[in-house]
């Protein structure tokens, strides 16, 4: 067996054909400590029943991987976070009990949550049913915010699938049905705001519109039979005559709040696809099943990580495995835990009905919506 640390900085990679610098693979080409690669997986059932988001992250300049897994149930969200340094092996995408393994490049994963203090455990079959196409990202404006660009720099792709397996919470298990769950995911890399926390992002303004929250984007991630949105693309079925992806535009949006939490709740978007047909799709979410990503690190409007401990992606916290469950049903914990959601929704668009995700930044998105302050397409 070879003692890989003898070699350090090489990897068994460094033996492939495969170099795309003069560095060792391991090595990003950049000094930038933002540098992240990271993966992005849902699963829905398609009555609205349960709600799975699970995401994995490394930070090769900071040494450290992360990991979450949540789920949204009968008005609970229990969620799991994992930590680890990161070792000689960049394709070792676990963490704790948190695993993701490659069946099939662009066809199949399996991911899994092993035994944990919360009760709450699954494994998955990941099924992708959209072409996943490649895209760049660079700095883009953000909307409300004078003479400031965001300092994203990444790429990826993303895609829709069906979801077969198991999933055990708070002593429930259920069966999981790749005819009824279906997901998104998603799989970015290069430099992006907020890894490793505000520290790393000096520069970065939070806007005070009429309260101390930034801004948001407006994420469509929804899939329809032959055809689906997500972010600012149209993704096509495996196997369609279409090549490749479309751009989409969203023209006009009309949203809908909760009076007492001032967070989305509905909306009614319409769309410009290729060629100029319109299509308009209502939103409506469903019931409280609404993921609040902070619980997975990621930042609120105002900056702020996790709720109770304020951990963002990257943070470099060793070998650690915590979570928590929150009552979604009480309206102070929602306000208390805000800042990145994603809403799980009932969309219709000409006649079809599905369930998607409309991504968005609570309450900066109602700050913005009440001075009509338009909304960029992109979230993660």
């Amino acid at each position: 067996m070879t003692n890989l640390k003898e070699h350090f900085p090489l990897s068994r990679y460094d033996e492939l054909a495969i170099h795309q610098s003069n560095e060792p693979v391991r090595l990003v080409a950049t000094t930038d400590p933002r540098a992240f690669e990271r993966y992005w997986f849902t699963a829905q059932d398609d009555e609205g029943a349960f709600f799975i988001i699970a995401g994995i992250g490394t930070y090769p300049n900071l040494g450290t991987v992360d990991a979450y897994a949540m789920i949204i149930q009968d008005g609970k969200q229990t969620t799991i976070r994992a930590h680890r340094p990161m070792g000689q092996d960049r394709t070792d995408l676990s963490a704790g009990p948190i695993r993701f393994e490659l069946v099939e490049p662009f066809r199949e994963w399996r991911l899994t949550l092993g035994d944990n203090a919360q009760g709450f455990t699954f494994d998955l079959r990941w099924l992708d049913t959209k072409r996943a196409m490649f895209q760049r990202v660079g700095d883009f404006q953000i909307p409300g915010v004078i003479d400031f660009r965001l300092l994203h720099n990444w790429a990826g792709y993303e895609t829709f699938g069906r979801i077969a397996g198991t999933v055990t919470c708070r002593g429930k298990t259920f069966t999981v049905h790749a005819e009824s769950t279906r997901g998104s995911r998603d799989h970015h890399w290069g430099t992006r705001d907020m890894v490793g926390g505000i520290a790393l992002d000096s520069k970065m303004p939070f806007t005070h519109m009429d309260q101390p929250v930034g801004p948001s984007h407006l994420g469509q991630w929804v899939e329809f039979k032959e055809w689906s949105i997500w972010g600012g693309r149209v993704l096509y079925n495996l196997g369609d005559p279409h090549s490749g992806a479309t751009a989409i535009e969203q023209v006009e949006e009309k949203l809908r709040f909760d009076p007492v939490t001032k967070h989305l709740v509905g909306a009614v978007i319409v769309n410009r696809l290729p060629g100029g047909e319109l299509r308009e799709v209502t939103y409506e979410q469903i019931g409280r099943q609404c993921a609040y990503l902070r619980c997975g690190m990621y930042p609120g409007c105002d900056g702020r990580g996790t709720p109770d401990s304020g951990l963002h992606h990257g943070n470099d916290v060793g070998e650690r495995v915590e979570g928590e469950t929150y009552d979604l049903n009480d309206p102070e914990v929602r306000m208390r835990i805000a800042g990145f959601e994603d809403h799980l929704v009932c969309a219709t668009c000409n006649g079809e009905t599905t369930v998607g995700i409309l991504e968005c930044q609570n309450p900066g998105i109602y700050a913005m919506a009440s001075r009509g302050i338009k909304f960029s397409l992109l979230g993660d």
